[in-house]
């Protein structure tokens, strides 16, 4: 049996994590771990902060969830929590592989209640498993569901402000 059968989804050879990438989001989030600010090269250790998937994770689940739910609208979703297990560490260079599998789905009042695992495989190795709640409601709001949905596919958070640049960053290195 292949690792992709154990998946209600599969995407192959998804992500691939470059330094840059782990610098920026290490720059949006102020990760200490990550010397996103002095230098443009990471050392060939750095830790990859678990969070920086958390947008390919998300998009698998709710890939997932709009095939369980009829007429999901993707703008009436709330991300509730997550959480992350990291089973080996992930590199600068890693190509991932995400699997997505539903662990429950309960409606109650009109909304939906699910928790999908997601599991990163780098290289073909189980890497980080992480679990997604999301809830769903199917309550009639009045709000235009269309143009709610145009708008969340526009969304896009970035890491920007003071804390993105290198002077920031320095200073709060040389003030610690």
């Amino acid at each position: 049996m292949a690792v992709a059968d154990g998946w209600e989804i599969w995407f192959p050879d998804a992500y691939e994590i470059g330094a840059e990438s782990v610098r920026s989001f290490a720059r949006a989030i102020r990760s200490w771990d990550v010397p996103y600010a002095a230098s443009r090269v990471l050392p060939d250790d750095v830790a990859v902060p678990a969070t920086m998937l958390g947008a390919p994770m998300l998009q698998g689940a709710s890939a997932l969830v709009a095939k369980v739910i009829p007429g999901c609208n993707l703008s009436a979703i709330m991300h509730a929590g997550q959480s992350f297990r990291y089973l080996r560490p992930l590199h600068v260079g890693d190509v991932l592989s995400l699997g997505v599998r539903l662990t429950s789905h309960i409606v109650k009042a009109e909304t939906d209640l699910v928790v999908v695992e997601c599991m990163v495989y780098a290289n073909g190795e189980p890497s980080l498993d992480a679990e997604i709640f999301i809830v769903h409601s199917q309550r009639e709001t009045g709000i235009d569901l269309e143009a709610a949905d145009r708008l969340a596919d526009e969304v896009m958070m970035t890491g920007t402000g003071p804390s993105s640049s290198d002077e920031y960053a320095a200073n709060v290195a040389a003030s610690s």
